[in-house]
């Protein structure tokens, strides 16, 4: 993913400060097609009506080439036929906690967005919004039935030869894989329990997915169900992965799919020779959908563990990563990956 916040302020979004807005209003800026300025402003209605604002701007961007929107910008000013910003910031008066703007910026964009991001900075009683968007995969989106985009540095109704090439690019839907963690527990004097659920789900509201398959990996511990003869065939790696494969017919709009299963392993075992610690990593995918993981990290050896719903042991997440997008992270080409697996 495209780091607009390090390209435009020199850090990651997570680490933007009041003091680096300000700085980076010091000078006069402009809007690109990769940056937008919204200002508060009475002018522009209450709170709801500016942000109906900044939805239609991260619309765009969803149907562009992603980019940064600040929220709280100085008020433009026209010089030489330029909209320039400068100066004072215009700080929104109101806070709207970050997973509640998330769902309602979702809520109003179709079809669903992914891969928005927000840093709300507070400066006593007035907040900045600052968000980052990622182009989207699954474009065109709209917002209020009418379609977006970034044309010559301004939010636009995307025109209709745009929007045709956004439909017939697209050839997938999105599908999303996660793992919940349902109950822990003592199995006998030697080894415990951990019960997960898989849940994958159809987000793309006009496009069913068909012959989903996914594979779930656990080097610490062993599936219960290789134990069984009835059901080995379904695991592989000596049962430290399962697998399914195309039992998923076809998945719908918002109807998810749950598989559960259950992990076996000693826990004083996975102390020594694991630090407490156990890696989930589930891959995913379908007739028309790329592949993609989402993985988790575990630990263990941080106290008491809750028997159900154990999501504590969760240290750390990255969920619904395209598996081409990994290995760009990770430097993989053609010729790594072909020395990987021909060894020549």
């Amino acid at each position: 993913m495209d780091n607009y916040s390090h390209h435009y302020f020199g850090k990651d979004l997570d680490a933007l400060t009041h003091q680096d807005i300000l700085d980076f209003f010091n000078t006069e800026k402009e809007e690109s097609d990769k940056i937008e300025f919204k200002t508060y402003h009475p002018t522009y209605g209450n709170f709801n009506k500016n942000l109906e604002g900044v939805i239609r701007g991260i619309c765009a961007f969803l149907n562009s080439n992603g980019g940064i929107l600040i929220w709280g910008a100085p008020m433009g000013q026209s010089i030489d036929d330029r909209l320039v910003f400068q100066g004072a910031l215009s700080l929104v008066n109101q806070l709207i906690e970050k997973d509640t703007l998330i769902s309602k910026i979702s809520d109003s964009i179709t079809p669903l967005p992914v891969n928005i991001n927000v840093q709300i900075i507070e400066n006593g009683r007035n907040y900045l919004y600052v968000f980052e968007v990622q182009k989207s995969n699954y474009s065109p989106h709209q917002f209020k039935s009418i379609y977006y985009a970034r044309l010559d540095g301004q939010t636009k109704p995307a025109p209709h030869y745009l929007i045709d090439a956004l439909f017939k690019k697209i050839s997938y839907p999105n599908i999303e894989g996660f793992i919940n963690l349902d109950r822990f527990g003592t199995l006998n004097n030697e080894n415990v329990f951990l019960d997960i659920s898989i849940i994958i789900i159809n987000f793309s509201e006009l496009q069913n997915e068909q012959n989903i398959s996914y594979r779930l990996t656990c080097g610490q511990a062993v599936f219960s169900g290789s134990l069984n003869a009835q059901t080995a065939h379904n695991y592989t790696l000596q049962g430290h992965q399962y697998i399914n494969r195309n039992q998923i017919d076809i998945l719908h709009f918002g109807a998810p799919e749950r598989t559960s299963q259950r992990l076996i392993f000693n826990l004083e075992t996975l102390g020594d020779e694991h630090n407490y610690e156990m890696d989930l990593i589930l891959f995913f995918g379908g007739k028309k959908s790329p592949l993609k993981f989402s993985e988790y990290k575990l630990n263990f050896g941080n106290g008491p563990i809750t028997a159900q719903n154990p999501v504590e042991l969760i240290t750390n997440l990255e969920e619904n990563v395209l598996a081409s997008d990994k290995q760009k992270i990770l430097g993989t080409t053609r010729e790594s990956l072909l020395d990987e697996i021909l060894k020549r």
